[in-house]
């Protein structure tokens, strides 16, 4: 798991790998993180990992993009 705090626009970046989904619990996580920031208007963003092939769906999203499907 990543976790990046983007000050700037105030919220946390969490990065989960498919094990780290199926292991822990992002509602506890959430509160975790923005405990530290309490008195603050600061959201979590989780970014989850998926089981599809990236390189296949991303060169059909390529394709699509320029036309070419």
């Amino acid at each position: 798991m990543e976790i990046y705090d983007k000050q700037k626009e105030k919220y946390y970046e969490v990065w989960m790998s498919n094990e780290e989904q199926l292991t822990l619990d992002r509602n506890v996580l959430a509160r975790q993180l923005l405990s530290k920031k309490a008195g603050e208007e600061y959201k979590v963003v989780f970014f989850l990992s998926g089981e599809e092939d990236l390189y296949r769906n991303t060169e059909g999203l390529l394709l699509m993009n320029l036309g070419c499907a």
